[in-house]
């Protein structure tokens, strides 16, 4: 029986391995900047898509924020042979006089309560034109074929445990104002789809629904629910997509 540290370990891989090359076609500043200090600051989750960019950027230093002791301590032992520092806690956990070149927000902004005084937070402590890069999951762009209930009640429990927690999930239209408001010019906001039928995606989607009908049933998964997957990935007109979005922001110089 796996425990849930390391089906979220999987979870968590799955994620990265998914996106993590189309992804960098949102990062326009961060590919293109010259980080003075060179410091980006990224979410952590068990530091997995950290380190897939320390392996990309090997001269750049990282410094990561979870909150979840468990994740942290995992994120530290897989992050030691990189330049990846890992801070436990909040973003207001981070010394007071370490100033940053690039934020990547990826899959946690929806959860802050008030976005606004994170991204006060954030103007105070990065440089002159410093970027910031959001990415978040468009959650109109998600389809799956042949329906799969469990997926889709899956997926609506996530955006409701995200609302009841204070969060949103429709951020694309809104944080441009935000980020403006404290001194960020909004730079461009990209979508885009990953979908089954990309080369490699399809047995990666298919260990990635595994994963997440594991951390949410149990493992082994019950026997309907392992049923549906196994329909799913036999079925050849099956797919799956789901959306993404990147809002760049450079902070005024």
């Amino acid at each position: 029986m796996r425990t849930r540290e390391i089906i979220y370990d999987d979870l968590l891989r799955f994620q990265t391995e998914l996106s993590f090359d189309i992804e960098q076609s949102f990062f326009p500043l961060g590919t293109r900047m010259e980080f003075r200090h060179s410091r980006p600051r990224l979410g952590a989750g068990n530091s997995y898509y950290t380190r897939r960019l320390a392996e990309k950027y090997p001269a750049k230093q990282f410094t990561c924020v979870e909150r979840d002791t468990k994740l942290a301590a995992r994120a530290r032992q897989w992050a030691k042979p990189y330049a990846i520092e890992v801070v436990e806690g909040s973003f207001d956990a981070l010394p007071q006089h370490v100033t940053f070149d690039f934020v990547l927000i990826r899959h946690a902004f929806s959860y802050l309560s008030d976005r606004v005084s994170f991204a006060s937070w954030i103007s105070s402590h990065t440089s002159p034109g410093a970027g910031v890069l959001v990415i978040d999951a468009d959650d109109e762009q998600f389809f799956v074929n042949p329906r799969s209930p469990l997926l889709e009640r899956g997926n609506e429990e996530f955006k409701q445990h995200v609302s009841a927690s204070g969060g949103k999930r429709k951020l694309r239209d809104t944080i441009a104002a935000e980020w403006e408001q404290n001194g960020f010019r909004h730079a461009t906001t990209t979508p885009l789809v990953v979908h089954s039928d990309i080369r490699g995606r399809r047995a990666l989607m298919h260990s990635f629904m595994t994963a997440v009908a594991e951390y949410d049933h149990s493992s082994p998964l019950p026997t309907d629910v392992r049923e549906e997957l196994e329909t799913w990935i036999h079925d050849p007109q099956s797919y799956l997509q789901y959306g993404l979005f990147g809002s760049s922001f450079q902070k005024a110089l």
